[in-house]
């Protein structure tokens, strides 16, 4: 599974912010704001559901693009098309 730390990473160079900008613009003190967000995109914390949700709306972006997973290998996608299929009638439409 892609990570939230290399989501965030994508994401925030997608907005071409450099990670005190991104710190800053979600409210941290600016002395500290790059070491935070270089933490969260290492996976070394985790950010609580409040911040995941600022994360997003400051990139611009629904949170589900944090919190839903994010298939990377492709055994991965194999079992979810597996189960897709055997449980279409339990998930509705997709």
């Amino acid at each position: 599974m892609i990570t939230f730390g290399t989501k965030l990473k994508h994401l925030r160079q997608k907005n071409h912010l450099t990670q005190k900008e991104l710190g800053m613009a979600v409210g941290f003190p600016d002395i500290c704001a790059d070491v935070q967000i270089a933490q969260y995109e290492s996976d070394v914390r985790t950010p609580k559901e409040d911040l995941m949700k600022l994360f997003a709306s400051t990139l611009g972006v629904p949170v589900e693009l944090f919190t839903v997973p994010l298939l990377s290998e492709s055994r991965e996608y194999e079992a979810a098309e597996y189960w897709k299929y055997e449980l279409v009638a339990e998930l509705g439409d997709f």
